[in-house]
């Protein structure tokens, strides 16, 4: 006869700390948060979403203003697989804000506060008192209450990581942005929720479709769901694999750039699109779908044979590179790939999406199996063998100046891939080829001396202006020579940067504005933010309502605008015209604290210490589309 035993399976202590362990990205482990965040939106209210990454106290910081919890929704969330919330949420799994608090510290705090309730419940973790303190255990976890007064009053949740085993470095922010204006999109786009990281607003992500592409997508599946979205062609095929179906559930993104339902190749490059799987399983990192499940095997069978992927799958071809890719040229010389017509005559900006946009692959080339890759290698010849058994690696240099004298660098490949091939069966012409590519180098070097002169003219740096009474406001000196050892784009600071000490009545707050290149200022931002955050408010592109804000908040009250243009030329620092113009535009189009008798008097100083060419200023003003506004100016100080 059988005999029955009952024992306590209750978890180890350890449980939570392990949860850390499961593999989260540090951006993995914050958007586990920001689900929650994400789940507690109220009906028609855009929730405001707060990540603080606290360089100077290391930690992070995770706030929004939705429903909140009370006592029991607490201590619920502090349940492992303790599944709540519902099958279409995106916490559903009770797992997700252990296992990311864990993974990011040792020490977690949570309070909140339930809309329409005077109450607010806290908890805090410890990782190594709760694994040492034989007292705790998971039948007397401590939740504190508090009653709140009318003052202190809120709804929401703040979650506040500490102890941190992940690193922190400024350009998590611009990182954080993109991931998160691509992971949250829908949200962000239909101002169901906004996201700020730091002083940096995220942005939904908006492709940037061929217009009249876009095809919608209706898939009626057999227990009558219906799946929905769209395919597109992308403007700019993708060199970088950011092209294919971007999978979402219940509007968060679980799977970007799907190659789903078509091969990566150069003619699908540019295929975009969508797809809303709200039903289809996921995994509790929220990274993937069940691939085996029913539901996605049926979506992706009826996607395939859908007419509008069959359609922008032609369009795509049809409008497809007429460059064939880096593999498919030594698949011909492995006898796998059959002939494609070799254009006479291809763009540079093709050729350089070729290069940069080829993966490293492998491939058997006769008697050897050859590891592929292409990359950009300033000091090194056309391309390099290192040989390893029958084993060998082949590195194409990206920047060789053979490029630059082909009009198709499908020639130069081809030849490549057939001295590859040629290698293998002839082991004594590797000396050989590698130094005909040494002496091919030192030529092309030496007969192209005269562009190589023009390069470092225009590339060496150009000295900050010395003009009698004129420089950088002092407080910014540190920050300027800062920008020239650490950072890589062209930068100018213009405007007040300049020419604050020219005005004595800034009413106590300055905008400094300092110029950079497309795409850098939010990578400038980042730079200056850990260095320089205690002591100016630095603000990338910001617009009107952003600074007119800021601007109002009473601890800020120095302020550096980065802003982009398609050019900066000339010295770190605008010369007196420049800055004059500069500081005019600023005035007129944006909200920043003067107006025209501040320009005036400035105008009339610097008019008094022979700064100005008049000449120069007008063209600057003709150039800056405000001569009208100069004008002015010009004729009040005669």
């Amino acid at each position: 006869m059988d005999n029955n035993i009952s024992v306590d399976i209750t978890p180890d202590k350890s449980l939570i700390q392990k949860l850390g362990l499961v593999g989260y990205r540090t951006v993995q482990a914050i958007a586990e948060l920001l689900d929650n965040s994400m789940d507690a939106r109220l009906e028609n209210q855009e929730e405001k979403i707060f990540v603080k990454l606290d360089f100077k106290e290391k930690r992070i910081v995770v706030r929004d203003d939705g429903h909140g919890m009370d006592k029991h929704d607490l201590k619920n969330a502090l349940i492992i697989a303790k599944g709540t919330k519902l099958d279409e949420s995106l916490g559903h799994f009770g797992i997700g804000l252990k296992s990311a608090c864990s993974a990011l510290g040792k020490t977690f705090a949570i309070r909140t506060s339930k809309i329409g309730s005077d109450k607010e419940y806290q908890i805090e973790y410890d990782e190594d008192a709760w694994l040492s303190d034989k007292t705790l255990d998971w039948k007397n976890f401590q939740i504190s209450e508090r009653t709140l007064s009318s003052d202190e009053n809120w709804q929401g949740t703040i979650i506040i990581i500490g102890d941190l085993k992940v690193p922190l470095y400024p350009m998590q922010v611009t990182k954080f942005k993109e991931n998160f204006g691509l992971r949250y999109a829908p949200y962000l786009q239909q101002r169901q929720a906004s996201i700020q990281i730091n002083t940096v607003i995220c942005t939904p992500h908006l492709q940037d479709i061929e217009e009249g592409s876009k095809t919608s997508v209706e898939l009626q599946l057999s227990d009558g769901v219906v799946v929905t979205g769209y395919v597109a062609l992308l403007k700019k095929r993708s060199i970088q694999g950011h092209y294919g179906i971007n999978l979402f559930k219940n509007g968060r993104l679980i799977k970007p750039f799907a190659k789903f339902g078509f091969p990566a190749h150069p003619e699908t490059a540019k295929i975009i699109g969508e797809l809303n799987l709200d039903h289809v399983p996921v995994n509790f990192h929220k990274s993937e779908f069940i691939e085996e499940s029913n539901e996605y095997r049926e979506i992706l069978r009826l996607f395939v044979s859908s007419v509008a992927l069959k359609k922008i799958r032609s369009l795509a071809k049809s409008k497809g590179s007429a460059v064939a890719s880096v593999k498919s040229v030594f698949e011909y010389f492995e006898g796998k790939s059959k002939p494609q017509y070799l254009e006479r005559n291809v763009r540079a900006n093709l050729t350089q999406e070729l290069l940069n946009g080829t993966e490293p692959f492998g491939i058997k080339l006769g008697r050897d199996f050859v590891h592929m890759a292409i990359k950009s290698m300033k000091d090194t010849p056309l391309y390099t063998v290192h040989a390893t058994g029958s084993k060998k690696t082949i590195t194409i240099n990206s920047d060789d100046n053979s490029f630059k004298f082909v009009k198709n660098p499908l020639f130069l490949i081809g030849m490549i891939a057939s001295e590859v091939r040629l290698l293998s069966e002839n082991p004594g012409f590797e000396r050989f080829v590698q130094e005909r590519n040494l002496e091919l180098k030192k030529f092309l070097e030496s007969w192209s001396e005269k562009n190589d002169q023009k390069s470092t003219a225009r590339d060496r740096e150009i000295q900050v202006p010395d003009i009698t009474n004129y420089k950088l406001a002092d407080e910014l000196v540190d920050l300027h020579e800062f920008l020239k050892e650490n950072c890589g784009s062209r930068f100018q600071f213009t405007a007040l940067s300049t020419l604050a000490p020219y005005l004595h009545n800034l009413r106590g707050k300055v905008v400094y504005t300092l110029h950079t290149t497309p795409s850098k200022g939010e990578y400038v931002a980042d730079l200056l933010s850990k260095e320089f955050g205690d002591h100016f408010a630095i603000v990338s592109k910001p617009n009107r309502d952003s600074l007119t804000t800021l601007l109002k908040m009473p601890n800020v009250d120095r302020v550096i605008a980065i802003r982009e243009y398609s050019v900066v030329k000339g010295s770190t620092i605008a010369i007196p015209d420049k800055a004059f113009v500069d500081l005019v535009v600023e005035t007129h189009t944006r909200n920043i604290p003067l107006d025209d008798t501040d320009l005036k008097r400035i105008l009339q100083t610097m008019k008094r210490q022979n700064l100005l060419d008049l000449e120069e200023l007008k063209r600057y003003g003709n150039f800056m589309k405000k001569s009208s506004q100069l004008e002015r100016l010009l004729e009040v100080v005669g």
